[in-house]
């Protein structure tokens, strides 16, 4: 099933094709070169997200299968759900959401949103290049706003990307879930030790964003080993990247190798009904 968007403009429901996106007001929307519909208003396209060199980092690391523990929790609440539409919001380069819809039904459909076009470039190629191009859509769009009709997703996925309740309940339908992935407190601990000289513990939220109910938690923490350009690439596609300050980025021990924790939380969340102020 091809996901259906929403113009930006009207709200009406956008008929896509291999030039772009059209709906019956005659808003259009060019489908880029590289496979990707920009839904961004004017006052918004100076949203740029991930650069180039970030969202490369992390398609190198994440296809070196140091993440494949966190990937097989999402895929196993996934597919227990059996969503037909999924939206992925804050999408990236597409590692996530290419391999999750590559083990669900042909009818599944998913729609990947993302303020990055470096990022989307790489998701909309790795669906091509996977035979998912039929179900999916790839699109630059802003995460408070997204183009999606009221009810309209089964499955949210909210991958370390920033959470807008209020719209994911808006777009998922009555008990509609949404998956959220975040780090733990020692996530890449050892990293930060090796950088800074006073590393600092995340401060994670497992609670459920309003308008949701927590159903469960899980905490997925393993050690893998990392050296060299995966080091780099590590280090490259996290925040710390831009925080850190060229004296402290040069403490990155890329001739060594290794040993760093893994800390995820998994969070499966269900819309609440309409009236529960819970």
């Amino acid at each position: 099933m091809k996901p259906v968007l929403q113009c930006p403009v009207c709200g009406l429901p956008l008929h896509a094709d291999a030039q772009g996106c059209r709906c019956e007001n005659r808003h259009s929307f060019d489908r880029s070169r590289y496979g990707y519909v920009n839904l961004l208003q004017k006052q918004r396209k100076k949203l740029r997200g991930d650069d180039a060199e970030m969202i490369r980092a992390r398609r190198d690391f994440l296809e070196g299968g140091a993440y494949l523990p966190l990937l097989r929790c999402i895929a196993d609440a996934v597919q227990s759900a059996s969503p037909r539409m999924i939206a992925d919001i804050g999408c990236g380069e597409g590692w996530y959401s290419c391999s999750l819809l590559r083990e669900l039904p042909g009818e599944t459909g998913l729609a990947g949103i993302d303020i990055s076009p470096a990022a989307l470039r790489y998701a909309a190629k790795r669906a091509e290049q996977c035979g998912l191009a039929s179900r999916t859509e790839w699109a630059a769009a802003s995460v408070s706003r997204l183009p999606f009709a009221s009810e309209s997703c089964d499955l949210l996925l909210n991958l370390f990307a920033p959470c807008e309740a209020g719209e994911f309940a808006r777009v998922l339908r009555e008990d509609g879930l949404l998956v959220r992935a975040i780090p733990l407190e020692r996530h890449l601990w050892e990293l930060k030790q090796a950088i800074y000289r006073e590393p600092y513990e995340n401060r994670p939220v497992l609670s459920a964003p309003a308008q949701f109910t927590l159903l469960d938690v899980q905490r997925i923490t393993y050690r893998f080993t990392v050296s060299g350009q995966q080091m780099q690439n590590l280090f490259a596609m996290t925040p710390y990247a831009h925080k850190t300050a060229p004296e402290d980025a040069k403490r990155l021990p890329v001739t060594e190798t290794m040993e760093v924790q893994a800390a995820f939380g998994v969070l499966i969340c269900r819309k609440q009904p309409r009236g529960n102020s819970m």
